[in-house]
């Protein structure tokens, strides 16, 4: 009971104190994305101690902990959607919902008038900066909503986000680690405001990769899919966890041919537009730049260089090792943490948004520690262990008396 509310509380206030870094000060984020980073291979000792089932308050603590922030999460974004005020991202989200429901392609439309701060953007910058997938996730319901949709599309991914957390945190510490870890994701604030008051669209992007982590040991070729999928929403954390979810070598070749399928989406948008699609999404995160959130911001060129370069040491190295071991799921939660890490701290700024990169993964790793490893992992409709179901009223193997 104790270590669930320490868990919890610990969780909370790290990201709590993430978000109120004060805009121009990235050195605080940075500092705070290398203490994480370093607690990381804590979070995965703690996660493989055997340890007894919750107690009966540290179960209920759990079950109803999850009814109740998913209820809060609900109700807060169905008081938002009553007067929606997104930021740039959903709203740009809509305009290529509509122009693709059009015909139109958006990456040839100006869509993005800001042109992510660029002074005299060419017209060409002035597209759609996130890829197709993205439009397809918040097509049906914006199309029937308008600006409510993104929020209303969102109340169903944070839902899918939270079961794929808590099934990825059961396969190995047991039901109540799943609950756990779910639990811990809907518990903050941070998020619910980032998905339904600002309309933040980067979940699209991560929940197929929750799902590829979820597949990736027993369906290598559905995972890759999942990849392809999520790097065709958003470029960057696909990318980035690419190699952190390779199966096992007998498994690759199905991985990367379901990358590709799942990259197939791009296709008609880059070949009806191919100047304006290059444009706005590779060109554009190439010349685009560095903010006061960024802990680079004023730094001499050689340092961003030499930064970037670090990063990309860091991702080749996480990649190596995966290639070479084919880690359990609990490894490669933490890699892709890191993977998240590494491409937000050298990016030209570090938004709240882009911790929807690391969070639910974030999420997986405390649960786990929180529960630590049950005698038998078990999900729910598989079997439990002893300790976890010997209380279950009417069951045969209930234990007599007190």
């Amino acid at each position: 009971m104790l270590r669930i509310l320490a868990a919890e509380a610990v969780f909370s206030l790290i990201v709590f104190a993430m978000q109120k870094v004060p805009r121009g000060s990235g050195w605080m984020t940075l500092a705070g994305i290398c203490l994480i980073a370093a607690v990381l291979p804590l979070l995965l000792t703690l996660g493989r101690w055997q340890r007894q089932a919750p107690p009966r308050p540290g179960r209920r603590v759990l079950i109803w902990g999850c009814g109740v922030f998913a209820v809060a999460q609900l109700a807060f974004a169905v008081v938002r959607m009553v007067k929606p005020k997104v930021i740039d991202i959903g709203a740009t989200t809509l305009a290529a919902v509509i122009a693709v429901a059009h015909g139109s392609n958006p990456y040839a439309l100006p869509i993005d008038q800001l042109a992510g701060g660029i002074a005299n953007a060419d017209s060409l910058f002035h597209g759609y900066k996130y890829l197709p997938m993205m439009i397809l996730a918040y097509l049906p319901l914006s199309l029937a909503l308008g600006i409510r949709g993104i929020v209303a599309t969102n109340v169903f991914l944070q839902g899918a986000t939270a079961g794929i957390i808590g099934v990825i945190a059961a396969r190995k510490g047991g039901y109540f680690a799943g609950l756990a870890a779910a639990c811990f994701y809907l518990s903050l604030p941070f998020l619910a405001n980032q998905l339904f008051t600002r309309g933040v669209t980067d979940i699209a992007a991560v929940l197929p990769l929750l799902l590829a982590l979820a597949l990736v040991e027993d369906r290598p070729g559905w995972a890759g899919l999942m990849v392809g999928l999520s790097v065709a929403t958003k470029l960057a954390p696909g990318a980035a966890m690419l190699l952190c979810l390779l199966p096992a070598p007998g498994g690759r070749t199905r991985y990367f041919g379901g990358v590709l399928l799942g990259l197939s989406p791009i296709l008609p948008f880059a070949a009806t537009a191919p100047e304006a699609f290059t444009a706005n999404i590779v060109l554009f995160n190439t010349v685009r730049p560095i903010d006061d959130t960024s802990w680079l911001f004023g730094m001499p060129a050689f340092v961003v260089i030499l930064s970037r370069a670090v990063a990309t040491a860091v991702l080749v190295a996480i990649s190596l090792w995966i290639w070479r071991r084919s880690p359990g799921l609990d490894e490669r939660c933490a890699c892709c943490v890191l993977a998240g890490f590494a491409v937000f701290a050298v990016g030209p700024e570090m938004h709240h948004n882009y911790y929807v990169w690391f969070l639910p993964f974030l999420a997986i790793l405390v649960g786990r520690a929180a529960i630590g490893s049950a005698a038998t992992a078990a999900v729910p409709g598989a079997a439990r262990s002893l300790a976890e179901v010997e209380d279950v009223p009417g069951a045969p193997w209930r234990r007599a008396g007190p």
